[in-house]
């Protein structure tokens, strides 16, 4: 693999020479700016052989760069050729992002030009790179064939899965309405088109799922709106049925015929046209240049979609019923296998938590492949694939990242579990850890309240002792869509979107060390209104994390020292939600292993 990774390298480095450019951008992200891509659009995995789900690659003659962040700092190491890649480490002090690489290049060499392929780098993202280009010389230059396809000898076919529409029981509200609600933010903005390119957004708006990304039950398309119609632009051809389901509010055509058609909608285009600079291809771009009017700003479906209505959260709390009784009964069974010295690997974990969650009703795929991290691992945030020759031993820990897709919700959680005592330090770190979770999930908190001031919350005990940890603490989640979405999110930094009623968050809090391991404790919550506490000052209504995930924490873990009346008060309800619901979708040898990992000191849990 090493020496067609270097073969890929060098064909690609020529090319370069040829198209006499000085350095070749290949993002992580694919024509509709996935986070998870299509086997076919892997392309910077296909050159650096980095298989994380973000981080970009600039590709030199002197020497190629990977820039990562801190979720993937240890994997980069692992799956990267050094001899090749400069690994840049984003985060840590003295390491320049992406840009200020380009900027200092740029400065170094006089001036730069930096190929791109237009279809793959957002509008967003073109504007950030061209900024960090001084010197007039320097330009970015476009490419229309990727490169990067030019050079992989055994690049897949594109996927072209069946499409399928999901019922208005689960999705609350037809693609009729939908299509409503987006026009009239439409003619808010004074805008005649809106082009949607993310997949999960078109999916969304028609109602329709497919399976041409893993994990992910969307399908490669196009959404066009104007003032009457929608035209849909899919690879494959949607059942007579479903298009008749749908007419005459969709019209479907060609995948391939999409840039020629924008291209003429440029042409003829009287009023403005929307494009979400986050959400939208240059290539897309550059087809309606000849567009009057351009509006650049998020398009209306992000907050619809991420406003989850009251079915698509009925919907979303059964997924994770399911989701919460398939992975107690794996953590039961691998702890009676554990009791009875079997050999247990974190692959055969991972095997034995699918077939668990196959078992359960509505299941139609996982969410995102299962992290299974023994040990050591788990210190590596996004570890891969789960290991057949990694066992777990005594004494260390195990962290499971895990979710599904159940028809109409969509699911991710982790536990982090003992295999056999933990020691003093370990039983320390998972209570900072779970401290912090919970002391988020207790606050109540005003609406306009941002996920920066949220995040600080989850952080509180691990800064206290000086620790911290990289990522952020919440991402939104779908409804039988993306495990990622926004604009929602909890973090130090970056874009601070207010948190509204039915949003879905994770609250996810951790600690991580190279060659100890991680911990990493996430449930899903709903945002809900809070009619408990006196009225706000200025009349602001008061908003909660309401759970969705209902699984226990590992009691055996936690230094009830250092656990305060307040938040075992919410451990214990937390707890006894627990056994109410999942209790019942148990046999009996598996309801009794649930009420004693419920049970906590001095707190019995009412059966």
């Amino acid at each position: 693999m090493v020496n067609q990774l270097a073969s890929r390298l060098d064909a690609l480095l020529q090319s370069m020479r040829e198209a006499r450019i000085d350095a070749y951008l290949v993002p992580s992200s694919d024509a509709h700016l996935n986070e998870y891509v299509p086997q076919y659009a892997c392309r910077r995995a296909a050159i650096t052989g980095f298989k994380g789900s973000a981080g970009d690659a600039i590709i030199c003659p002197d020497g190629s760069h990977l820039f990562v962040d801190s979720r993937y700092y240890l994997q980069a190491d692992e799956e990267v050729d050094l001899s090749n890649f400069r690994v840049h480490k984003v985060g840590l002090s003295g390491e320049r992002t992406p840009g200020q690489w380009l900027t200092e290049m740029d400065r170094e060499q006089g001036s730069i030009r930096v190929g791109f392929d237009p279809a793959v780098l957002s509008m967003q993202a073109f504007g950030a790179y061209s900024a960090a280009l001084h010197s007039k010389e320097s330009e970015m230059v476009a490419i229309d064939a990727n490169m990067v396809d030019a050079v992989w000898e055994d690049q897949p076919l594109p996927p072209s899965n069946p499409i399928y529409a999901l019922h208005e029981v689960v999705t609350g509200v037809g693609a009729a309405e939908k299509l409503s609600d987006i026009r009239k933010k439409m003619d808010e903005a004074g805008a005649d088109l809106l082009v949607l390119t993310k997949l999960d957004e078109i999916a969304w708006v028609t109602n329709l799922r497919g399976s041409d990304i893993a994990f992910n039950p969307v399908f490669e398309s196009y959404l066009v709106i104007d003032k009457e119609t929608a035209r849909c632009f899919t690879r494959t051809e949607p059942p007579t049925a479903l298009r008749q389901s749908l007419d005459p509010l969709v019209d479907f055509h060609p995948y391939e015929t999409f840039f020629d058609s924008m291209r003429l909608a440029s042409d003829s285009a009287s009023g403005a046209v929307w494009l979400d600079p986050s959400g939208t291809t240059m290539a897309t771009s550059l087809a309606m240049k000849n567009v009057q009017k351009v509006i650049e700003k998020a398009n209306p479906v992000v907050m619809l979609k991420a406003i989850k209505n009251d079915a698509e959260i009925v919907a979303s709390r059964e997924a994770h019923r399911h989701a919460a009784a398939a992975k107690i009964r794996s953590f039961k069974t691998l702890e009676d296998k554990i009791a009875l010295s079997q050999k247990v690997s974190e692959l055969d974990f991972s095997l034995l938590l699918h077939e668990e969650y196959a078992a359960e009703d509505g299941f139609y795929d996982l969410s995102f492949t299962t992290i299974a991290a023994a040990g050591a691992n788990g210190a590596i945030v996004h570890y891969g694939d789960a290991s057949p020759d990694v066992l777990l031993t005594e004494g260390e820990l195990f962290l499971v990242d895990s979710g599904v897709q159940m028809l109409g919700g969509t699911t991710d959680d982790t536990r982090t579990v003992i295999v056999g005592t933990p020691t003093d330090r370990q039983k320390q770190m998972y209570t900072k850890v779970l401290r912090g979770h919970i002391n988020l999930a207790m606050q109540r908190f005003p609406e306009g309240t941002g996920g920066i001031a949220l995040d600080a919350l989850a952080r509180t005990h691990l800064w206290n002792a000086g620790l911290d940890y990289g990522h952020g603490t919440g991402h939104g989640v779908g409804a039988f869509l993306n495990v990622h979405e926004g604009p929602q999110r909890i973090a130090p930094r970056g874009v601070d979107e207010p948190m509204r009623i039915g949003m879905i968050v994770s609250n996810e809090p951790g600690y991580y060390e190279e060659g100890w391991g991680g911990i990493r404790l996430e449930n899903l919550y709903v945002v809900a209104g809070d009619d408990t506490l006196p009225d706000h000052p200025d009349g602001r209504r008061w908003l909660r994390l309401d759970t969705l995930t209902l699984i226990p924490f590992d009691t055996t873990l936690i230094d009830w020292d250092q656990i305060s009346e307040s938040e075992k008060t919410w451990l214990g309800g937390y707890h006894q939600e627990i056994w109410d619901k999942i209790s019942p979708m148990l046999g009996d040898d598996d309801r009794r292993w649930l009420l004693e990992k419920c049970e906590l000191p001095g707190i019995s849990i009412a059966q």
